[in-house]
C-alpha cells in the first residue's frame, strides 16, 4: 500500500481532498489522543494541517464521551502540546470508508480492527504505529501508559514524537 501523495502527470502533487488519518487505542484516553495531538503538531509545523482531517477513537466504549486521561494531558503540556478539546469515542465500521489510514497503537488494537475489515482494501488501510519507528526502537509496539506512573506517559509522547514526525515525512513525501 502506497501511502505517498499522490502526483498529476506533471509531476506536482495533486489538488485533492484532505487525507483522512484515525488514530486508534483501547479506550482513546491516552496513546491515541495523544497521536492525534502530536501528529497534528508535526503538520501545524510543516505548514501542512489544512492537508489533513486527524481523528483517533478507541476499540472500547469504557470512555466515550471523555476527554484524554489527565495523566497523558500534563505529559503532552510538559513537551508542549496542548489539548484540542476531543472527546473519546469507539471505533465503528464506517471508519473503514472514513478514513484513509487507520493506525492501532498495539498489536491488540490492529487484530481487532482486522477482525472487523470485511475486504482487503479495509484491511489495507490498517496499518501499524511501529510502522514509523526507528528502526532501532526497543518497542514493538507503543506501550499502554494507564497502569503506569509519570514517566510511562512520559516515554509514550516521545515515541510517538519521532514516530508521528516519520509518518508524516512518509506522507508529505
Amino acid at each position: 500500500m502506497s501511502i505517498h501523495t499522490k502526483a498529476s502527470p506533471g509531476g506536482q502533487p495533486e489538488s485533492a481532498a484532505p487525507r483522512r488519518i484515525l488514530f486508534v487505542c483501547l479506550g482513546n484516553i491516552c496513546r491515541s489522543p495523544a497521536a492525534e495531538i502530536i501528529f497534528n503538531a508535526v503538520l501545524e509545523a510543516h505548514g501542512r494541517r489544512a492537508a489533513f482531517e486527524v481523528d483517533s477513537c478507541g476499540m472500547g466504549a469504557w470512555h466515550v464521551g471523555q476527554k484524554p486521561d489527565a495523566r497523558m494531558l500534563a505529559a503532552l503540556q510538559r513537551h508542549g502540546y496542548r489539548w484540542g478539546g476531543h472527546r473519546a469515542r469507539q471505533f465503528r465500521r464506517a471508519d473503514f470508508a472514513d478514513f484513509d489510514l487507520i493506525i492501532p497503537q498495539d498489536a491488540s488494537n490492529r487484530e481487532d480492527i482486522l477482525a472487523l475489515a470485511r475486504s482487503a482494501e479495509e484491511r489495507a488501510r490498517v496499518q501499524p504505529m511501529s510502522r514509523w519507528f526507528l528502526p532501532d526502537c526497543r518497542f514493538t509496539e507503543v506501550p499502554d501508559p494507564y497502569w503506569d506512573g509519570e514517566r510511562g506517559f512520559d516515554t509514550v509522547v516521545e515515541l510517538l514524537e519521532e514516530a508521528c514526525t516519520r509518518l508524516a515525512e512518509d506522507l508529505l513525501g
